[in-house]
């Protein structure tokens, strides 16, 4: 039996499907630190989409909220992916994507040229008989597109399955600095209060300055946006007022688009690093996407003389937080087989995330990385 792996690492346009990804994600590793990109997984599907028919096509568009007509879904990402591209001045931001084929099988050419001019996918052909060496030669380019902060996102065994078509990937990978650093000096050890009354050690950095933020009673949250230099990214964190109040405050987070206002913040926050992966088959089918994961798949438009059907698909991604800035890539791999006013002077407001909380990584296109941060040490 045939099948194909696609592996994506990536940002997202904000869309209903990237919200109903997350909040699975966010209720499914309650306890756990979680960072993710849910656009990765929006765009790795849209590619598989581009292939679908019937049924199947009919599912993807349904959950993935995309157009019947495929033309405009290309032309969506391809004007998001041209518009990506060279943006950032300091922030560094890279999308890439590679398509590996099995040297014994041949993509589709209309589906080729798609997937090349509008996700910007370059083919190569790719030899199985030397396992190590296909393995080595995916993996590297994951390493190099990711800064070494993705690896292994396929193994020899994967190289060795002679039913192995293709390995689709799309690497993104970001890394800025805050418009305004902490000094270092003031990062102190506390202790981080966890939903369960746990108190754990934890590095808090201290940073006294003008942001935009705001107490929002509707989500009984206080929020703050930290700007990251000559960028039009930012981090926005959401902090419960209750220390056992990110699970509700989660649920509420989609759609928030109220207007923060300048105020003057005591900002402690604290240094983290979280490492996260996790099949998502079992999420996407709750969603809707159910056909594609069957041998009766309609994916006729992707392998010349061949169908295929989803196997599994699993994201990895990684997120550090300092004193200077952020740092953040992730990797979605998808296996198919075939078959206000400015008051004066401005209040001054206490953020304090000492217990957990909820962030994402964005501009005003896109969420890019989304998580929360519930226990130091994880």
């Amino acid at each position: 039996m045939k099948y194909l792996c696609l592996v994506f690492l990536a940002t997202s346009v904000a869309g209903q499907f990237t919200d109903d990804l997350y909040q699975l994600l966010a209720k499914e590793n309650a306890d756990k630190n979680l960072i993710s990109s849910p656009l990765s997984v929006e765009i790795s599907l849209a590619m598989v989409y581009m292939a679908a028919g019937g049924n199947t096509a009919q599912e993807m568009r349904k959950v993935l909220k995309l157009s019947e007509n495929k033309q405009e879904v290309a032309a969506k990402y391809k004007e998001f992916l041209t518009n990506l591209k060279g943006r950032e001045k300091v922030a560094i931001l890279d999308l890439a994507n590679r398509i590996y084929v099995n040297d014994e099988y041949k993509l589709n050419p209309e589906y080729n040229q798609v997937v090349k001019d509008s996700f910007k996918a370059e083919a190569e052909a790719i030899s199985l008989k030397d396992a190590d060496r296909a393995t080595s030669i995916i993996n590297k380019w994951v390493n190099d597109q990711t800064r070494g902060r993705i690896q292994d996102i396929v193994t020899k065994n994967d190289m060795t399955d002679q039913t192995l078509i293709a390995v689709l990937l799309n690497a993104i990978y970001f890394k800025g600095q805050w418009q305004y650093e902490f000094n270092p000096k003031n990062t102190k050890n506390v202790d981080f209060k966890t939903a369960s009354q746990e108190r754990v050690p934890v590095q808090m950095m201290s940073l006294s300055g003008t942001f935009k933020a705001a107490y929002v009673p509707e989500l009984d949250a206080k929020v703050i946006e930290l700007p990251y230099r000559n960028s039009s990214l930012s981090m926005v964190i959401f902090l419960p007022e209750k220390v056992d109040g990110l699970q509700e405050l989660e649920k509420k987070i989609p759609g928030f688009s109220q207007p923060l206002r300048e105020l003057d913040v005591n900002l402690k926050l604290p240094k983290f690093k979280i490492e996260f992966s996790t099949s998502l088959t079992k999420v996407l089918q709750t969603l809707g996407i159910r056909q594609a994961f069957t041998h009766g798949a309609d994916l006729k438009g992707l392998i010349t003389s061949k169908e295929g059907y989803i196997s599994k698909i699993l994201q990895k991604a990684f997120i550090e937080v300092n004193e200077e800035g952020a740092e953040a890539a992730a990797i979605t791999a998808v296996s198919i087989g075939l078959r206000c006013i400015r008051c004066t002077p401005p209040p001054r407001l206490d953020f304090n995330a000492d217990h957990p909380f909820a962030y994402v990584i964005r501009d005003q296109n896109a969420v890019y990385f989304q998580g929360h941060f519930v226990k130091p040490g994880q």
